[in-house]
């Protein structure tokens, strides 16, 4: 019995590469989405840190505790979109690189132990938190424009 093989046009695979190449900058695009509204969430973290630090108490430290949890949401749907997005591209090697942790340790630490010193320390990884995020968005951004340029 002979088995009825489709022959793969040329068209085919050109349109399947297009597909494949929209994909993938589709799931850039949600990667950057979730990405820049981590910043966000962080950007109003450093805020409430920096209020915190001059004339904050319990009630800012929870304040800002709630900004770094949101962020964290948005940094785990974030990794999820990278990783979508590493699934569509072969030479994307590191999902991880959207590690996100401010401990929970320090968040207690902060918020009953409330002073000068946990808030810079609580602070201190917020703006390291920030850095990396800034770093991803850049590096998915970059690997989106050169989609677009093929």
């Amino acid at each position: 019995m002979a088995v009825n093989r489709r022959q793969e046009e040329p068209g085919d695979t050109e349109s399947s590469q297009i597909r494949e190449r929209a994909e993938a900058i589709h799931a850039a695009d949600i990667a950057i989405e979730h990405m820049e509204r981590a910043l966000e969430k962080l950007n109003s973290a450093s805020n409430w840190g920096l209020f915190d630090m001059f004339a904050g108490g319990m009630i800012t430290s929870m304040i800002k505790h709630r900004r770094i949890d949101d962020a964290e949401d948005e940094f785990n749907a974030a990794r999820d979109a990278v990783r979508a997005f590493a699934r569509e591209l072969s030479d994307v090697n590191d999902p991880e690189l959207l590690r996100f942790d401010i401990g929970g340790f320090a968040s207690g630490m902060d918020i009953f132990f409330d002073n000068v010193f946990a808030d810079i320390y609580v602070q201190h990884k917020i703006e390291r938190a920030r850095d990396r995020v800034r770093a991803a968005i850049e590096q998915v951004g970059a690997i989106r424009a050169q989609l677009m340029r093929f």
